[in-house]
């Protein structure tokens, strides 16, 4: 992959959290982390709305070619399940939670936004 192509790829991921978090906040949440890491564990948005966490992921794609939703990998969905875990018990009250992914397809003037909320089941509970 060419370094002008890379950066433009980093920008749009950029640009489609930009978009999830807007989405959020126009819902009532409030932006709690970006880009959360801890390890080798990244959450791209964590929000919250009263008692209820939201642990959220975001794909863009700009190519209609592969499936946002099909790039959340099982081992992602694993990944941000234990960065979750780890989340919650660093904080000093319970909380409901859940796991919300959100795609962004298209290009920076034309683009659809759909949001999958509670979009899997943590497989740590499994």
């Amino acid at each position: 992959m060419d370094k002008a192509k890379k950066l433009r790829d980093l920008d749009f991921g950029k640009f489609a959290e930009d978009k999830a978090m807007e989405y959020y906040v126009s819902k009532g949440y409030a932006i709690r982390e970006r880009n959360w890491r801890l390890r080798r564990i990244e959450i791209d948005i964590i929000a919250q709305m009263e008692d209820v966490i939201v642990f959220i992921e975001v794909k863009a794609r700009s190519g209609r070619d592969t499936s946002a939703l099909e790039a959340v990998t099982f081992d992602k969905i694993k990944r941000m399940a234990r960065g979750a875990d780890i989340y919650l018990k660093m904080q000093h009250a319970d909380f409901e939670y859940r796991y919300d992914i959100v795609t962004l397809t298209g290009d920076f003037n034309k683009y659809e936004l759909e949001v999958y909320e509670d979009a899997f089941i943590s497989p740590l509970l499994r």
